[in-house]
């Protein structure tokens, strides 16, 4: 097993900070592993450019699909733990350092990137349907969530490849949760910026929280590990 940490990113048509995030990345961490969904735009060119180590999929298949393409190949190198972040420019590398620092001092398994203290910062529709997901997992879950649709987190490769994730789209993240609190993993949060203005985003609030609570309730009801 290697000794270092590296990163997967899923990246859908995110030319205009696919370039930053990677490059932001390679200031903390050895290697970064791209999965360029279907994008119709410079998104895998820019972000090999910036370092990446990159996978181009044919045809666009959904954020949970990149995102596990992304973890399989990072897994290859054998990392202790794998940082996941979006390539939108949701997430700043800049809060990694904090990731790094819980790495090292606390003993989880698992470590989500919260929003909440700058929870004003967040648009009203996003905070509802993030709040009252983050409610409904928590009861499923038994952990505290403060921010339960969070893309940036840190996970032991151990528990990924125990986790065995099949979502193809933005149930990914709930997909997680739900399996590793099946696991007995332990979990905590880290703070990170809350950034919206300038950034790309594909979620649609209303249809994509219908999908992810679809979605919750079929992993926690018939998905055995």
């Amino acid at each position: 097993m290697g000794t270092e940490l590296v990163a997967a990113i899923p990246a859908f048509n995110c030319a205009r900070a696919i370039g930053g995030v990677v490059r932001g990345c390679l200031r903390h961490l050895p290697a970064v592993y791209v999965v360029d969904d279907g994008s119709q735009d410079d998104t895998a060119k820019i972000a090999s450019e910036a370092g990446a180590r990159v996978e181009t999929l044919a045809a666009n298949r959904g954020k949970g699909f990149a995102l596990r393409r992304a973890i399989d190949n990072a897994l290859v190198a054998e990392p202790p733990a794998v940082l996941l972040l979006d390539g939108d420019g949701q997430h700043s590398p800049d809060d990694i350092p904090g990731f790094l620092d819980a790495w090292r001092r606390q003993d989880a398994d698992l470590w989500i990137g919260s929003r909440m203290a700058e929870a004003e910062k967040i648009p009203r529709s996003r905070y509802w349907t993030n709040h009252l997901g983050s409610r409904v997992l928590s009861y499923m879950t038994g952990y505290d969530l403060e921010d339960s649709q969070s893309g940036f987190r840190l996970l032991r490769s151990s528990l990924l490849r125990r986790l065995k994730l099949c979502s193809d789209g933005y149930a990914i993240e709930s997909e997680m949760l739900i399996k590793a609190a099946k696991l007995s993993a332990r979990v905590a949060h880290i703070p990170i910026q809350t950034i919206y203005e300038g950034a790309e985003s594909h979620f649609q609030p209303l249809l994509d929280t219908l999908r992810i609570s679809w979605a919750s309730t079929y992993f926690q009801v018939f998905c055995d590990l």
